[in-house]
């Protein structure tokens, strides 16, 4: 095999159509030559009508101007037409070497659908060999506390005393592939859980994170979206079908997605930096203390579409109240747009210089400050409330934003006695489960990250149902999904008709609880986690949040709280859904070309065109016939002309301006072709001009009789020669 660089397959069949055009003319010059070199001076007539035939087609005549190629003193017809045959050959060489320039390579089509073989894929990136196997995966849950002892878990009827789900849990919640059994711990041990029961658990970590991705892409058992306007996950145990040049198809998969809402709650972090440390910080009052509202903040309590907005903005309000009391009772009248209360981290929750969560009460307590649970508030729900559809997952936290210079100075200079400021943000967020069709892509390689993935959500409206039960959100795990429609007045199911998304249950132990785990980490203070996003470590990180706060400053907060629990979500959870077969549209390869190059072979094109249009009309016609062509071929040959069998014969054309004596040599016409002339017959016609014998033959009959007669080529002078019969 050989192997060209820096070469198009056009430019490469351009070179090559050159090459052998030049070989073709240069061969055909070469072998004429040798022709010459070779042939005895003696040959028979029908020799020579061949040797003639080789001659004159090739370039020598042209390129040596010999009689062939003379115009003086030819007619205008044989002069134009072989000036045209000339242009044409130049034409037709151009065309041949021009031509393949327009030629590249187009792009893939798409053809019909069809059902194709589907095999699975290993994810080779570092997630990917970081996932435990699937062959030894099992779902097992309990149900109660270690306080107050087991309980019975939904359809396991009064046996609380098993990690086992009910059979009949596990029929109706795999009656479709998007609910809890298509996903599964990314990482798992065997182990024991409470009160000694055989469990599968996991813990969550970070096996490898991708935040600092800005794209929809696939890794083992998800696909991951981590664009700032649109995070999310989709469970899909990834195969892909077998097919050389690839294909696309599109594909189904149950999709979660953070739902965040984050309120400005008017209050900064100000601090000086000096030696790269924090020297002293302030709480800033922008208005959260001042213009604190004095009514209390309302919300439903009807988690399925609820507004979470009224979450964060709630959260904002009382966190604000809480640490006005945490200030000695700080009224609204004390404060003021600007004033600023001095901090220290006995004192104070918060962090400067950190990207992190904190909880809606920051401050330190004094005695005469009761505790509150302003959890309880913002979520809408406590550990005592009964596990339903309604308790949705929401969690609550503060969110310190992105660090600025306050002094106008460069954010990526540390410098002493530099200030800067932080903006504390109150945040809601619940995770949102639809079903959402993916279409996928590829070129034929069996590689994940050559994929090419959209997504969209379906029209279709599905039946979305929890495990009903009347335990405590703090004693369950609920089992939650898209079911068949056959379930929809199951008793053991709380379900949502024709709904086109829904927002998860709380709870956690088992995979699909994971997104609200997730919640709970990105939200903890404690979190180990969090320590990779706060961006003190990673300025590619600190470089993407501050881009999103730049771009987005009401929404970013929101933004990178979703992104940081996709990634947290990514590494954790699996979807184990697979199929063997896909509805495939293959690709097949295509051809582009550019018609500027095809302009040679337009014009080409158009002369042949005219030529042939032109010898149909005249065949078809009469005007021209056949058996005419053969005999003007035959009767022009050399042999006949040299031993006297031609019908060509001289005589004097019509008296031109001051010379009435020029020979002439006349074309003879289909009536005189028909005619007999006699061997050796020098008859005059009634022009009154002597004609050479004839011999009246086919060409056959005269090449085995006179053609077979000898004719000599004597040369008489570097320019003179002579043909002896």
């Amino acid at each position: 095999m050989v192997i060209l660089a820096r070469i198009t397959v056009a430019q490469a069949a351009t070179i090559i159509s050159a090459a052998t055009t030049f070989i073709q003319y240069t061969l055909g010059l070469a072998l004429v030559a040798l022709l010459v070199y070779v042939i005895p001076p003696m040959n028979t007539a029908i020799s020579w009508t061949s040797i003639t035939r080789t001659l004159h087609s090739s370039l020598w005549p042209t390129l040596l101007r010999t009689d062939a190629t003379v115009s003086h003193g030819t007619s205008w017809r044989v002069s134009g037409f072989s000036t045209l045959t000339l242009f044409i050959g130049v034409l037709l060489a151009a065309a041949g070497i021009i031509t393949p320039l327009g030629l590249g390579d187009g792009p893939l089509l798409s053809s019909p659908t069809k059902l194709t073989n589907a095999s699975y894929v290993p994810d080779t990136s570092p997630i990917g060999l970081a996932t435990s196997p699937r062959d030894q995966y099992s779902y097992t849950r309990i149900c109660g506390t270690s306080t107050f002892g087991p309980r019975p878990c939904p359809g396991n009827g009064n046996n609380g005393n098993t990690s086992q789900i009910a059979p009949s849990m596990v029929k109706i919640f795999s009656s479709t592939p998007y609910g809890p059994f298509g996903m599964q711990f990314r990482q798992y041990y065997h182990g024991r859980g409470g009160w000694n029961y055989s469990m599968l658990n996991a813990d969550l970590t970070i096996l490898e994170s991708l935040i600092l991705r800005d794209d929809i892409f696939a890794i083992e058992g998800l696909i991951v979206d981590l664009r700032a306007e649109s995070p999310g996950v989709g469970f899909w145990n990834h195969t892909l079908p077998e097919l050389g040049h690839g294909g696309e198809w599109s594909q189904d998969v149950l999709w979660l997605e953070p739902v965040t809402s984050c309120v400005n709650s008017n209050l900064t972090i100000d601090y000086i930096l000096q030696d790269g440390l924090v020297d002293s910080f302030n709480l800033t009052d922008r208005g959260g203390f001042a213009n604190l509202p004095r009514d209390y903040p309302t919300m439903s309590r009807d988690g399925q579409g609820g507004n979470i907005y009224d979450h964060a903005f709630k959260g904002a309000a009382t966190s604000n109240f809480v640490a006005m009391a945490l200030l000695n009772n700080l009224t609204r009248d004390q404060s003021y747009v600007g004033k600023s209360f001095p901090l220290n981290s006995t004192l104070t929750l918060l962090t400067p210089g950190q990207m992190a969560p904190t909880g809606l009460v920051y401050l330190s307590r004094h005695n005469s400050i009761p505790d509150v649970n302003l959890d309880i508030a913002c979520t809408g729900f406590g550990g005592m409330d009964e596990a339903n559809i309604t308790n949705t997952g929401i969690h609550c936290s503060m969110f310190a934003g992105t660090p600025e210079r306050s002094d106008g100075g460069d954010s990526r200079l540390m410098d002493n006695n530099s200030t800067w400021t932080q903006s504390l943000y109150a945040c809601a967020s619940v995770t949102r489960a639809r079903i959402q069709t993916i279409s996928f892509s590829f070129d034929g390689r069996p590689d994940l990250s050559k994929l090419r993935i959209t997504r969209r959500n379906t029209d279709k409206p599905a039946l979305w149902a929890t495990e009903r039960t009347s335990l405590y959100i703090r004693d369950v795990s609920l089992l939650w999904g898209y079911v068949d429609d056959s379930y929809e007045d199951d008793p053991s199911l709380s379900t949502i008709p024709g709904g086109s998304d829904l927002w998860g249950v709380v709870g956690a132990g088992s995979p699909n609880t994971v997104p609200a785990a997730a919640w709970a980490e990105s939200y903890s203070i404690a979190s180990e986690l969090l320590a990779r996003y706060n961006g003190q470590k990673n300025y590619a990180l600190l470089h993407k949040f501050e881009s999103i706060m730049k771009n987005d400053s009401i929404n970013g907060p929101a933004k990178i709280r979703n992104l940081i629990w996709t990634d947290i979500l990514a590494n954790n959870i699996v979807g184990s859904a697979t199929s063997n077969q896909l509805t495939v549209a293959a690709f097949q390869p295509s051809i582009s070309y550019q018609l500027v190059f095809a302009i040679p072979a337009i014009i080409l094109f158009t002369i042949w065109l005219f030529a042939f249009l032109a010898a149909v009309v005249v065949l078809a016609s009469g005007s021209l016939t056949i058996s005419y062509i053969r005999d003007l071929i035959n009767h022009t040959s050399v042999g006949r002309v040299v031993v006297g069998d031609s019908r060509l014969m001289v005589t004097r054309r019509p008296p031109a301006a001051g010379d009435d004596s020029t020979p002439f040599m006349t074309t003879p016409h289909s009536d005189s072709l028909t005619s007999s002339l006699m061997v050796g017959d020098h008859s005059t016609q009634d022009d009154g001009a002597a004609h050479s014998p004839s011999i009246d033959l086919d060409s056959q009959s005269w090449a085995q009789t006179t053609g077979l007669s000898f004719v000599k080529f004597t040369a008489t002078g570097p320019t003179d020669f002579k043909l002896d019969c």
